[in-house]
């Protein structure tokens, strides 16, 4: 069921973002009195289509839901009436047609603008970025930087969650190889910290390996899991758990969340345990005879609902909330801040300075969409918008089946007051067609790579 969730959450989610990239270069070329032929979401065989309008424009579903297209009318392409030769892509000044290529990379940037105005005048959510263990041997000991220090800021940007701490480090680390931290400790005292790391950009660039590499964690909050109900019948309900009871630990290991509380118990399939618990602020060690799942027998069952104490997880977490014209603002700055570290991540990837292995397709987008899906309308929001840039900049890349490498084949036919010859046309968009299947390719790799190890 996760894989199809997984699934469908893609579609949907790429479908949108398509649908917005082109419908920039379908509002473009309407303004520019360009006539649109065929306005498609995805690839390949039509599923569902309707012509409408005065230029009877067709309307398509596609089967392949990895891109989509607006089809002009050019005379390239297809015999063009005299009447309509002046609509025609082909017969219009450059500056127009850039325009029209431009405007669909220019619709996910300004979708991604839109999406960040809508989640900070909202409330973004996260976790606080309080460290957690810090490693003796690691250039942040080194640096005076502790457990329970909380980040303030990184740069010259003021940080609330560990999303925006880490995107911060990483802009950081790919501008100049030194990570500039303000922290406070946790008697509120300030602190500043220069961690070095020189050299070692590919490594810390590397997926999940920046804390480890500087020789910290994110704090993990101790939240004891607190029941909410009892199944009927159950190991919970034969042990006399009952509602609102704090549970403490298994066996002598302490319960620190609902995750590894849900884990102590999968992992003791009819297995009798000790379960310390805390009701009415006092202790009690009750036994508890777990049996199995019913749909797997080497899963251990308890039968209860759990939940955490509001009160102490608010002291964990922090939400971003601005006004609508704050929120506006920053949407500009968080947009063209993601630009600037996707084309410098981008550009180090090609010259090898950074790790290859950053490079995600569409299985990688997949997983991720149906995660970030389950976790709601803002989580999903912030995915789209970093998706929705990179699918910008992706298009404004110089090659030649791209809107960018279009845009440079125009930009030397002004140069040279001609157009390229067919064949020198032809040979760049084979090149093209290669280098983009390349990329998708290697992409897949790493997708699959990151799921089989």
């Amino acid at each position: 069921m996760d894989f199809l969730f997984s699934i469908i959450a893609f579609i949907v989610l790429v479908g949108v973002l398509v649908a917005i990239h082109e419908y920039g270069h379908f509002i473009a070329a309407k303004l520019c009195n360009v006539k649109v032929l065929r306005y498609s979401i995805g690839f390949g065989k039509v599923l569902a289509s309707k012509r409408t309008g005065d230029d009877q424009t067709e309307y398509c579903l596609s089967l392949i839901p990895l891109g989509g297209y607006v089809q002009l009318l050019d005379e390239r392409s297809e015999d063009v009436s005299d009447d309509e030769k002046d609509r025609a892509f082909n017969n219009q000044t450059p500056i127009k047609k850039i325009f029209i290529l431009f405007a669909g990379p220019a619709a996910n940037f300004i979708f991604s603008i839109i999406a960040y105005t809508l989640m900070f005048s909202a409330g973004v959510p996260g976790q606080k970025p309080i460290i957690g263990d810090v490693d003796q041997q690691s250039i942040a000991w080194e640096a005076s930087i502790r457990a329970g220090d909380e980040i303030i800021s990184v740069g010259d940007r003021t940080v609330k969650t560990w999303q925006s701490a880490l995107i911060s480090m990483i802009g950081e680390v790919l501008d100049d190889e030194q990570i500039s931290i303000q922290l406070k400790d946790s008697n509120g005292q300030q602190k500043s910290a220069l961690l070095d790391v020189s050299g070692r950009t590919k490594e810390l660039t590397s997926p999940d390996l920046l804390f480890p590499g500087l020789g910290f964690s994110p704090q993990s909050p101790n939240l004891k899991p607190i029941v909410v109900s009892v199944v009927l019948n159950s190991p919970a309900d034969q042990s006399g758990l009952k509602k609102d009871d704090i549970l403490q630990s298994i066996d002598g290991v302490e319960i620190m969340n609902i995750d590894q509380f849900s884990q102590l118990i999968m992992d003791r399939p009819n297995t009798e345990i000790d379960l310390l618990i805390k009701r009415n602020e006092e202790d009690y060690i009750t036994k508890v005879s777990l049996s199995v799942r019913e749909d797997n027998e080497a899963m251990g069952y308890i039968g209860l609902q759990t939940t955490l104490d509001q009160d102490q997880l608010q002291k964990y977490m922090a939400i971003e909330k601005y006004s609508y014209t704050q929120s506006f603002l920053m949407s500009i700055q968080e947009t063209n801040r993601m630009i600037g570290l996707t084309l410098n991540m981008l550009g180090k990837m090609v010259t090898g300075q950074i790790s290859s292995d950053n490079l995600s397709g569409p299985v990688g987008i997949a997983k991720d969409a149906g995660t970030v899906a389950k976790r709601g309308i803002i989580a999903t929001l912030s995915f789209m918008a970093i998706i929705s840039i990179s699918l910008g900049i992706l298009n404004l890349l110089p090659i030649p089946v791209l809107d960018g490498g279009q845009i440079l084949f125009i930009c030397i036919e002004t140069v040279i007051r001609r157009p390229l010859h067919e064949k020198i046309q032809m040979a760049f968009q084979q090149i093209g067609v290669m280098a983009l299947l390349f990329l998708m390719g290697f992409a897949l790799y790493n997708d699959l790579s990151r799921i089989f190890g």
